[in-house]
Order: C-alpha cells, then sequence, then structure tokens
C-alpha cells in the first residue's frame, strides 16, 4: 500500500524519529533553495554509463522509491531495517549527458529534480577537468574533539563553489573507535569515552550490525558525521569515499595487547554496514578486473568495488584509489597494505600511458611519517631515554620527539615498504607522465616532490606527494596528539613546494593534457570563520607532463 508524502505528515513524523535517535532530522534544504523533503542525505557516484545513489529518509518509507533519470525509473534496494536508507543504480546511461534525476514515491515527487552529469567515454579526449579532494571529515559533532558542523559545511561549501567535476574523500569519514579507545588509551579516557558512546551509540561486538541493537547505534553515531555533514550538498557532485582505519571502527594499533588490522569480524560487518547504508561504493571501470578483492559481494549491486576505485574521465585523467587497511598483510617481507592482485592492477595502469594524467590515491600517505605502526615506513618515536615506541593517540601530546629506524617498530611489516618503494618505482618510469600521489591521513596539508627513496633514485622523474587537508580536525593535530609533526620518513629526500601546514583545508586539480596545477587552500580554528567564505589557495604549482 502506498501513502501520500505530505508535508505536514513529514514534520510529525521526522520529530518523532529525531527523539527516537538522539540525531535532529529536518527537511533538506540547499544553499540554493533547493528542496529535498523527506530527504536526509544523498551522495551520487557516477561513471560514463552509469549513475549511483546513496541517500537517508528521515522516517521509515511504506512504499518503494523510485529515481527517474533519461526516462527510465529504477527502483530503490533498502540497505537497513526501517526502511530509511536507499541505494539506487541506473546503468545504461549516455556519456557526458547532464541528467536531471528525481526521486518518486507515494505517488508524488519526494524532492526536487537536480542536474548531474555523466562521465566522457573512456576514448574521448576531454580538454580539461577539475576534482576536489581532502581528508578526515568525520567527527561526532558532540565529542568536542572535531570541528562543528557548521564549519565543516562551511569549509566544503568554498570547495564546492570552484564547481568540481569530482569529489574524493580520503578515509576516516567516521570515528567511532572500539576497542582502541575504550580499553587501550588509558582508564580515564577509557571511562569519558564509553559514557559517551552509550548515551549516543553503543555497540556490542558481539553482534551483527544490520537487525540488531547495533544498527540503532550506528545510524546514531554515524548519522551527524556523514548524512547532516553533506545533507544534500554533493547532490550534483560524483563523490568517491575511500575507507580507512577509523572507517573501520578502530585506529591502526599495534602492541602486545591487541592488533587493529586487518580487520576483525566485528570491523568489517560495521565498516560494511555503514558504507551500504551512507556512502557509494566505487562504480566498474573497463580497465579494473572485476575479480578484484572488494567485489562481487552479493548484497550489493553488480560490478563495484567497496575498496578500489577509478575516478576516469575519458583519456584525460585517470584517478587509482585504493583502501589501504582491509585487505592488509602480515606477511613479513611478502607483507603489503595492499593484496598482489590489486598491486599489479596499480603497476598496469601505471604502465599504461594511454590517458594523459595519472594520479595514485592510497588511503595511507606516501613521503611523510608520524612514527604510526601501519605506515609504509619503518620510523618510530626516540623518546631520547634508550627506548622507542609506536606513536599513538594521546601518548605523547606536549612531546617534540624526533623520528628513528635504529629501533625496531613493533609488528611493522618489512613488505609494506617493499610494495612502497615497487609502486615508487612504477610511477618514477613513466616515460611521458610525472607521477603524483594524493594522501589523507596525517591531518595535515603540504606539497613535496619526492627525489629519492632510500636507494631509489627518483630525480630522473621525481614524483609529487600531496597531502590533501583534512575537513574536520579540531584537536587531533599530530603534534597535539601524537608529539610530533608529519615528517619526511628516513630515507626520503623531499624538494617542499607547498609548506606542510597542520590546518583544515583542501585540494583543488586543474588537469589538462599537459600539465596538472594543484592549489591548496588552508584555514585553522583561531582564524576568522568568514575568511573560509573568500578562502583563496596558499600555494600553486603547475606539474608538467613529461
Amino acid at each position: 500500500m502506498t501513502t501520500n508524502w505530505t508535508r505536514r505528515r513529514f514534520i510529525a513524523s521526522a520529530a518523532v524519529a529525531a527523539a527516537g535517535t538522539g540525531l535532529g532530522r529536518s527537511p533538506a534544504v540547499g544553499q540554493d533553495g533547493w528542496r529535498g523533503g523527506p530527504l536526509q542525505h544523498l551522495i551520487p557516484a557516477a561513471s560514463h554509463d552509469r549513475v549511483a545513489l546513496k541517500c537517508s529518509f528521515a522516517d521509515s518509507l511504506d512504499f518503494v522509491p523510485v529515481l527517474r533519470i533519461g526516462g527510465r525509473l529504477v527502483a530503490g534496494r533498502s540497505t537497513d531495517t526501517e526502511r530509511r536508507f536507499f541505494s539506487f543504480d541506473a546503468r545504461g546511461l549516455e556519456a557526458d549527458t547532464e541528467y536531471t534525476p528525481q526521486l518518486l514515491g507515494g505517488g508524488e515527487a519526494l524532492c526536487d529534480p537536480w542536474p548531474l552529469r555523466t562521465f566522457p567515454l573512456p576514448s574521448a579526449q576531454p580538454e580539461s577537468v577539475r576534482f576536489l579532494a581532502y581528508t578526515c571529515a568525520g567527527g561526532h559533532p558532540e565529542s568536542g574533539s572535531f570541528l562543528p558542523l557548521a564549519v565543516r559545511r562551511r569549509l566544503l561549501r568554498r570547495a564546492l563553489s570552484f564547481r568540481p567535476r569530482a569529489l574524493i574523500a580520503i578515509g576516516d569519514h567516521i570515528y567511532w573507535d572500539q576497542r582502541t579507545v575504550l580499553y587501550n588509551r588509558g582508564e580515564e579516557r577509557g571511562r569519558r569515552s564509553r559514557e559517551f558512546y552509550e548515551r549516543i551509540g553503543w555497540l556490542d561486538l558481539s553482534l551483527p550490525a544490520l537487525g540488531t541493537s547495533n544498527e540503532t547505534s550506528i545510524k546514531a553515531a554515524v548519522g551527524p558525521q556523514i548524512a547532516e555533514l553533506y545533507g544534500v550538498m554533493l547532490r550534483s557532485t560524483p563523490s568517491y569515499f575511500v575507507s580507512d582505519d577509523h572507517d573501520y571502527y578502530e585506529n591502526d594499533d599495534a602492541d602486545p595487547r591487541m592488533v587493529t588490522l586487518p580487520p576483525d569480524r566485528y570491523q568489517v560487518e560495521f565498516a560494511r554496514f555503514t558504507r551500504n547504508a551512507f556512502l557509494p561504493e566505487f562504480l566498474p571501470d573497463v580497465e579494473r578486473p572485476l575479480a578484484m578483492s572488494g567485489a562481487g559481494a552479493g548484497d550489493r549491486e553488480p560490478g563495484i568495488s567497496e575498496a578500489f576505485g577509478t575516478f576516469r574521465y575519458g583519456r584525460l585523467a585517470e584517478v587509482l584509489i585504493y583502501d589501504c587497511a582491509r585487505y592488509l598483510s602480515l606477511k613479513g617481507i611478502h607483507a603489503g597494505l595492499v593484496p598482489p592482485e590489486t598491486e599489479n592492477w596499480l603497476h598496469q595502469r601505471t604502465r599504461d600511458e594511454s590517458v594523459a594524467q595519472l594520479f595514485h590515491v592510497p588511503s595511507h600517505p606516501f613521503g611523510w611519517s608520524a612514527g604510526k605502526w601501519r605506515e609504509w615506513y619503518p620510523d618510530v618515536a626516540d623518546l631520547d631515554d634508550g627506548g622507542a615506541t609506536v606513536s599513538r593517540i594521546g601518548d605523547f601530546a606536549g612531546s617534540n620527539f624526533r623520528l628513528t629506524t635504529e629501533r625496531e617498530k613493533y609488528f611493522w611489516q618489512v613488505g609494506w615498504l617493499r610494495q612502497h618503494q615497487r609502486l615508487l618505482e612504477s610511477l618514477t618510469s613513466q616515460s611521458q607522465r610525472t607521477g603524483v600521489v594524493l594522501s589523507g591521513d596525517l591531518h595535515a596539508i603540504g606539497h613535496s616532490v619526492l627525489e629519492r627513496s632510500g636507494s631509489l633514485d627518483l630525480s630522473a622523474n621525481p614524483v609529487h606527494a600531496v597531502l590533501t587537508g583534512p575537513l574536520g580536525t579540531l584537536t587531533g593535530w599530530p603534534s597535539a596528539a601524537r608529539g610530533t609533526p608529519p615528517l619526511a620518513a628516513t630515507g626520503l629526500v623531499h624538494d617542499i613546494r607547498g609548506e606542510t601546514f597542520e590546518k583544515n583545508g583542501f585540494a583543488l586539480f586543474d588537469v589538462t593534457p599537459s600539465e596538472i596545477t594543484v592549489r591548496l587552500f588552508a584555514w585553522k580554528t583561531g582564524e576568522p570563520e568568514s575568511a573560509i567564505d573568500e578562502l583563496e589557495p596558499y600555494h600553486t604549482s603547475v606539474i608538467r607532463r613529461g
């Protein structure tokens, strides 16, 4: 049975739902007056022939919502037990075409139509494209450790004002760590965290995510970090979200008490539910094997990948995006942050120079270290007392230590560095292109050129390493939480192009067949919030092809 969705019914039911979960819900209205009706959030993905959407509604639906796009109707797939969250997958679309999709249900339109354009054919020759990248947008607004949502949205609005064709969010979309915060950060911090989690959303690690008390808790914990943050702001911007450690509900820690990666069963359960409900996965790419890890799950649409993705814009730009947490291995000299078949794909695409410009986007950074466990590099914190340790959040606040490789990093795998070297060698070996790596995770923004990595000489074709800037950081700066700012990893020779700052911000990339223009935008608490609305790049650099 279908029921007409009236404004009065929506407002009444949204108020009841908000009271039940602690997450305030209101009609989604864009800055430009676009009305989302009962929508709570809407995030699209796109390729040259396909559009996918993840969205949520303020109340349960007693009908199946439908996406109208290009004269066809696509029924939604419910991704939760309340029937508030839905996924849509529209295939067989025309390339480089602007559509005006609209969500329908209950005999009426649920929202205004909006523009959304597919990408050019993989064989097309577009002249230019602009895309946006940033990291670490997550953080529950009531914790006090992250930028207020209003400030995050203001930064995002400024970034979107430059009309990027696509958006890449590099890891840490949520922070709701379990064992590493509740039991492994000291008694007092654990007590405070438990009180906060019990108030917002307590998780039972023995239960699955879907259809248990965990489902309600995850929605309450994650909703403000994703649905409330983005709302409908991204509806016309195809978006790529790659997961990292915190998206698997833990920090990347290793000590005699626990090793948090590769993710345990509960981490995968919670992370898969979160992505299924809130964030679009990666659509197929003609050059990415369908049989790679993270693809082919029966509870997802055909052909998509949960861990490895491609932003492909004709023969102009190819962006290879890879999760360095889910399939991390602990196999000594054979270990990797990505599995062998993924590494082979990265090498194959890097060797194929038929696309003018290529970017690597690992979820864990190239070029910098903070002495953390799950880094490509063996650096640890030198405590100047004859000891050394892996840097962990909160352990060294107020310290100012250096990094060393003279002491062993607990449970670090030499295969990670070997994989890093192989990837760098592929990047520097390109004959016509300059290697470019975009990274997140380190809560900083900057641009360096890597000229040497250990015994690997990159000087003939140096690799550009860009930290894209965090969107949500307030107190989690490396120097404040870990005792050191991001530093060049031991054995790396940096030519600094854009100074590395512990500031919030984002990066824009303008791509043509002959060059890439990098622009970095930075802002930090203490500076006027009004300055965000007119924020200009503090660093601009042109990377020329060949």
